[in-house]
């Protein structure tokens, strides 16, 4: 069993990987790019499962308990569908990304580790049975294994994992925001969260804490934006730009409510979708990546379970294997993990792809397809929610 890890990145994987192996008597050091904890990404959907996994590492989170996700036509105003939170896996949960980071950032402060920010990785070398990393301040640090959890642009795999493989522009954005509910006259149309289909995109709204007082609005947009690193940055700065184009593609609806809500938005984040083609390379030698690092794709309701699952799977395979080399336990680790990423991933890209401009007869048509596609895959979303990663055969 190795007994030191770095951990670059300190955001939902980094946070989750800290507290995991920290429980194995590992000791982690924390490495984050950015200044202080970032926040990045408005509000995310726990899933059952993946609030099973927050609880059992007694990560204390509030936000509104999601019994189904309701979808709705923009055009007519009718409710298409329904994926439902109602079986015995339990409800889900809407949550701030701000909520759950500080729930993260509390529990890792609780088990005593601690966290490097301004931390930029410029190297990654691997020595005498041990793996060095250099940072761009001039400091370093070594350990038995190196952990990147930073992301799709991830400095770890891109710098040594995987140097050629680089996040791929989706041609979708989405901007988003959230709002007080209070001064809204208009009728809310959704119980909890709804996602808001027209043919220029999809609007999700969802409130977000348990009094139901703030709703998160994602507008997801077709775009010529470009996949960079900072264009989400560029093109938030433009506030004004941004809310117009929010406002042309959905202020027209069968829901009063909604321009009511756009109108509130104040400070609209902008930024690109983008996705890490498929497979890739995972591990080399003592390093191996995590999340977005590993398996970046399009946003979707299981994407932060899937960031929050992996570490925890991670520390299984080196609890199970503790006399195992390094290179075993990830060749271990990837075998039993992929099967459910690949599951994930094509899911992923499908549902992205309906989200794009679109003729008026062929948004009719998804429509109808949306009903028949929930239908004919309850019993798919249903296990997925209840999925147990604690009870995952490894696969040696």
């Amino acid at each position: 069993m190795p007994k030191t890890a770095l951990i670059v990145g300190g955001g939902i994987s980094g946070c989750t990987a800290a507290l995991t192996l920290s429980k194995l008597g590992i000791k982690c050091t924390v490495y984050e790019l950015r200044d202080v904890p970032a926040t990045i990404g408005g509000a995310v959907n726990l899933t059952p499962n993946a609030l099973r996994i927050l609880e059992s590492l007694e990560v204390e989170i509030s936000g509104c308990q999601c019994d189904a996700i309701e979808i709705f036509s923009l055009a007519t105003g009718s409710k298409i569908a329904e994926l439902g939170f109602k079986g015995k896996s339990g409800p889900a949960k809407r949550v701030e990304r701000a909520v759950l980071q500080r729930g993260l950032l509390e529990a890792v402060e609780r088990v005593g580790v601690g966290i490097i920010y301004g931390a930029k990785l410029v190297e990654v070398t691997e020595l005498g049975g041990k793996v060095d990393v250099k940072f761009e301040s001039g400091s370093s640090a070594a350990a038995d294994f190196l952990v990147g959890c930073d992301g799709i642009y991830s400095a770890v795999r891109m710098s040594y994992v995987e140097p050629e493989r680089k996040p791929i522009y989706t041609g979708m954005c989405t901007a988003y925001a959230i709002v007080q509910k209070a001064g809204v006259t208009s009728d809310i149309h959704f119980q909890q969260t709804a996602v808001n289909s027209s043919r220029f995109g999809a609007l999700l709204t969802s409130y977000t804490d348990p009094e139901k007082t703030r709703i998160y609005l994602g507008a997801v947009m077709e775009t010529t934006e470009q996949c960079s690193r900072d264009g989400w940055k560029t093109r938030g700065l433009d506030r004004e730009m941004t809310a117009k184009e929010v406002q042309r593609r959905y202020a027209t609806c069968a829901f009063a409510c909604l321009p009511e809500l756009i109108a509130k938005a104040e400070d609209w984040i902008f930024y690109p979708v983008c996705k890490l083609g498929a497979g890739g390379r995972w591990s080399k030698g003592r390093v191996i990546l995590l999340g977005d690092a590993a398996h970046g794709m399009p946003p979707q309701g299981e994407s932060t379970g899937l960031a929050i699952e992996d570490p925890v799977l991670l520390a299984q395979v080196l609890a199970h294997f503790p006399d195992k080399s390094l290179g075993a336990i990830f060749e271990s680790y990837e075998k039993t993990r992929r099967p459910r990423i690949d599951t994930a991933y094509k899911e992923a890209v499908f549902r992205w792809v309906n989200v794009k401009d679109k003729s008026w007869l062929w948004q009719k048509f998804e429509e109808w397809l949306t009903w028949m596609y929930i239908w004919y895959r309850a019993d798919f979303f249903e296990k997925s929610m209840a999925y147990d990663i604690g009870k995952e055969r490894i696969i040696e």
